[in-house]
C-alpha cells in the first residue's frame, strides 16, 4: 500500500508540475540560438522592466524567430548573460506582447505585457504562469525539433 500511495503522490506531482510551467531545460536551444541567432536588441524599457539592465539602455542578445500567422514568437538570449532569456509571443492583429524573463533551466523570473506605444505592466508570476507554459512549451518543443529528439 505505501509503495502505491508513493506512486499515486509522485504522478500527481509530475501533473500538478506540468501544468504550472515547471523549469525544463533551455541549453540546448540557448547554444543553437548562441551560436546560429541573429544579433539584435531588446528594447531599452523592457530590459530595465524585466530587471536585465538597471539604466535604460537597450540590451543586446541574439535570437531566434518564428512567424505563426499573426503571431510572432521571439527567443532573445542575452549576449552579456545567457541566463537571462527572454521569450516574447507578439500578437500582431491586437499590438500586443507577453515578455517573460527565464533562466536558462527554464524557470520564470518575471513577465510582463503591453500594448504597441505603451509601457510594459509587470504581472504576477501566478497569472503569467498559464500563457508561460504554452510559450515554454512552444519554444522546448522548437527544440526537440531541431535534435529529431521528437
Amino acid at each position: 500500500m505505501g509503495n502505491r500511495s508513493w506512486l499515486v503522490v509522485a504522478a500527481a506531482m509530475t501533473v500538478m508540475l506540468s501544468a504550472y510551467g515547471a523549469a525544463v531545460s533551455l541549453a540546448g536551444l540557448i547554444d543553437t540560438v548562441v551560436r546560429n541567432g541573429p544579433a539584435s536588441r531588446l528594447p531599452a524599457h523592457l530590459s530595465v522592466v524585466l530587471g536585465i539592465s538597471r539604466v535604460e539602455q537597450e540590451t543586446a542578445v541574439n535570437q531566434a524567430v518564428i512567424r505563426d500567422g499573426q503571431t510572432v514568437h521571439t527567443f532573445n538570449v542575452c549576449a552579456a548573460n545567457h541566463d537571462d532569456v527572454v521569450l516574447m509571443r507578439v500578437d500582431e492583429l491586437n499590438h500586443s506582447t507577453k515578455a517573460y524573463l527565464v533562466s536558462a533551466a527554464g524557470a520564470l523570473r518575471k513577465a510582463v505585457s503591453y500594448r504597441a506605444g505603451a509601457p510594459a505592466i509587470e504581472r504576477s508570476l501566478a497569472e503569467a504562469r498559464g500563457d508561460f507554459a504554452n510559450e515554454i512549451k512552444f519554444w522546448t518543443d522548437v527544440g526537440r525539433r531541431q535534435t529529431g529528439s521528437e
